[in-house]
Formats: C-alpha cells, structure tokens, sequence
C-alpha cells in the first residue's frame, strides 16, 4: 500500500526551494490538459511591466512651421571644398550623373533648384545654370573663377531664402566635418528642425581619384576607391520624402542601384522593441528561460513574457540579449553609448544603483539590436534593463559606413563622423516629439 502511495506522489524541483511531495496527481488528472498548464503556470510572482516608467505619448505635431505652406524653391549646396575634388577627377561618369539626378528628381517634384557652392562660410550664388558645374574639377580646387575653399557644411543653413516658408535644403558633400565637429552643423539645422522639419538622407559609394582627407585635413589614402557620398536633406516631411526618393529612382535608371535611403521621422520611432532572445557568454556557461528566485520570490518566464530569464554560472563573463531571435550578421561596433543601463525593484519597477555591469558592443541588424553585456561576478542578482532612447537607435549602413576613430583599413570607404552626426540629428527630432524609446530589453539575472 506505502508502494502504491507513493508511486502517486511527484517531486516538484524548484532551484532555490526545497523538495516537496504533492499527492495532488490524481486531482490535476481530473482537469482538461489545458487547465492543468495553466494551474502549474500560474505559480509565480508577477514582476512589473519592462516599460514601466518608460511609457512616452508622441506630442501632436504643434510647431508652428508644421501649418506653413511649402515652398517650390529647394536650395541645393554643393561642398565646394578640395576633398570633393577626387569625385570630379574618377572617369567612370559617376559623379555628372548623380548631379543630374538631382536636379532631375527635383524637377519632377515640380519644385525649382536654386543652386550655391558651399565653402569658408560663404555660400556662393545662386550659380547660374544647373548643378552640373560641380562637374567641374576648378569647382574644388579654385581656379576659372572659383576660389579655393574650406568645408563648411552648415553655411547652406543660413541660407533663408522666403522668411514665412520652410525651405527644401540638400546638400550635397563626403560629410567629413572638419575636426569632426559637427556642433556647428546641428546648432545651424537646428532652428529648421524647431519649425517642425524632417530630415533624410540618400548615400552611395562613387569612384573617387586623387587623396582622400580625414576630418583632421591631411590625407590618409590616395589613389582610386569608391567613396561615399551623401545628400544630406531636411525640410517638409513630405518633400524630403518624395525628393530624395525621386532621385533614388532617377539614379536607378542611370544605372546606379545601390543607393541607401533614411527617413528621419518621428512616426518611425512609435513601437519600442523589447527583448526576445538571451544567451550567456560563452554560450555554455549559462541558462535561458528558467525560472529565477530573487528577493524570496520564484518568477516564471510563462507569466512574465516582457523578459528574458537567464542563470549564469562561475565560468560566465556576460551575456548577449537581443531583440529578435533570429539576428542576421549586421553591422558590430564596441560600445558606442546608445543604450542606458537600468537595475529595476522587484516589487516597484523603480530604478536602481548598477554596479558590476557594461556594454561591451553593439550590433545593429535592421531594425534589431543584440548588446553584448559583461557581467562581474560581484554584480548582484535581480532586474535590469537596457535602454535606447528615443532616435538613437542608429541603422545599420550608417554603422557600416562610419570611419571610426583609429581605424587604419579601408579607410577611404567610409566617412568619420557619420554615425555621430545621423545618430545626433535622429535624437534631435525623436526627442523633440517626445517618441518612445527604440528598444526596452528586460532581463531578469541570477548571477
């Protein structure tokens, strides 16, 4: 009979908790398979929402300039400065052709290009003819007319050509700010963007002959590369949108395909993404999707899905977490500071003191994002969660396509300051519209 009975008795292992027999099988038996599940699931603590004090409602767009009509003048500046002059100088056709699309697609938008040679803080014009003098070599170097000049890209910002329209400004450059400060860019674009204008920008990779200047003005690779090469928009929403597509398409037809495009809006930042994949560094030393006992309490991954459970063992240096569970390579860079970390109350949600823990990198796939985490063993067991604001989430070709700084390989095929500027602008206008965050990554961590 003792045989009998206990052979209707299951154990019931819970790590942290001891071992207790329940005589209750023949009872669980007695219920549907789907309301056993859900009896056993619903033993577990709930913890708080991962979104908790993170919620943010997208301001309606009030800006005074978002009621304005818009202009049929685009004011397109070309960089007049000698580190375009490789574009120029490459036989490959490449550059007189992307010029006229420009002017075509804007054309086609039923808009009017008025065209300046941007340099030494002036902006010089408006050029007589169309774009395609920049096809000019004496165009950067100074000469015929044109006098040498230094890169200054924000110059075409203070351009205001009809006080009570928000203008269409493009402009057209290798985007390497001198120094890499882009301060002063952004503090000219700013007022544009305070009027409530969007900004975009279209990039492609052009034969480029002849030295390649870094931000600091010495060369730093000669000969012939593919090289980017940027419009750099803002204005309109709908113009922005529609001209630099326009363009894309016209260079389509001139043969030229690969081309990225970027939309920086504010409605693109409406859904914040949450953690969906977890695994331990290196891959053996931990485990996922278990439950986890922190502050006397069992939590269960079944009754808190906005978070990835994971145990790490002795042998652990981090973790990866991620917003998807299928990451394609994307583009990896070390840490570049988009993502805040937060340690959260069990009970509140509340933010707390973070010690012990750090992004080591970041890879950025589409429109996902998997940080690597290095964990001390000193960091203490609990809630934490990863952060990136609002416009910060960068996309992938801007990683791919930035110089960073020390980088000594193939340095002629990306620009420095990429990042930082496209990144900078993005938050400026996220922020100014008061989106949610990009991505909010919960874990629940036993250390």
């Amino acid at each position: 009979m003792e045989r009998a009975t206990k052979s209707i008795r299951t154990r019931f292992t819970d790590e942290g908790l001891a071992k207790t027999a329940f005589p209750v099988l023949g009872a669980l038996r007695l219920l549907t398979p789907g309301a056993a599940v859900i009896m056993l699931a619903g033993c577990g603590a709930k913890l708080p929402p991962c979104s908790s004090g993170l919620t943010a409602v997208p301001r309606q767009q009030t800006q005074q300039s978002a009621k304005k009509p818009f202009g049929k003048k685009v004011l397109v500046g070309i960089d007049g400065s000698g580190s375009m002059l490789g574009y120029a100088q490459a036989n490959k056709n490449v550059w007189p052709r992307l010029l006229q699309s420009i002017s075509q697609g804007i054309l086609l938008e039923g808009l009017q290009p008025i065209t300046f040679r941007i340099g030494a803080g002036v902006a010089e014009g408006p050029l007589s003819g169309s774009v395609t003098q920049a096809t000019n070599p004496c165009f950067f170097i100074g000469c015929e007319g044109y006098r040498p000049v230094a890169s200054s890209l924000e110059t075409l910002w203070t351009i205001n050509r009809e006080v009570n329209l928000l203008p269409l400004r493009l402009l057209v450059s290798d985007l390497e700010v001198n120094q890499s400060d882009i301060s002063s860019l952004l503090a000219r674009i700013r007022p544009d963007l305070d009027k409530g204008a969007s900004a975009g920008i279209l990039g492609m990779k052009a034969p480029f002959s002849g030295n390649v200047f870094g931000a600091n003005g010495k060369v730093i690779q000669q000969g012939n590369v593919n090289r980017p090469i940027f419009i750099l928009a803002t204005g309109p929403k709908e113009q922005v949108r529609s001209v630099l597509d326009e363009v894309r398409k016209t260079l389509s037809l001139r043969g030229i395909t690969d081309t990225r495009v970027s939309i920086i809006d504010p409605s693109n930042s409406l859904e914040t993404k949450f953690a969906k994949w977890i695994g331990g560094v290196p891959a053996k030393a931990a485990t996922s999707g278990i439950n986890i006992r922190l502050d006397g309490q069992t939590f269960r991954p079944a009754q808190n899905p906005d978070y990835q459970f994971i145990r790490l063992k002795t042998e652990a240096t981090g973790l990866f977490v991620a917003t998807t569970k299928t990451l394609s390579k994307g583009a990896e860079r070390p840490d570049f500071g988009i993502a805040d970390i937060e340690r959260l109350s069990t009970s509140t949600g509340q933010p707390q003191a973070v010690e012990g823990i750090q992004v080591r990198s970041i890879n950025i796939s589409g429109s996902n994002v998997k940080l690597k985490i290095e964990i001390d063993q000193s960091a203490v067991s609990g809630l934490y969660r990863f952060v990136i604001p609002a416009g910060s989430m960068p996309e992938e070709w801007w990683v791919s396509w930035d110089r960073a700084e020390g980088v000594k390989t193939n340095v002629g095929s990306k620009t420095q300051g990429l990042l930082l500027l496209m990144t900078t602008l993005s938050r400026q206008i996220a922020g100014a519209a008061n989106a949610p965050p990009a991505a909010a990554m919960c874990i629940a961590l036993q250390n």
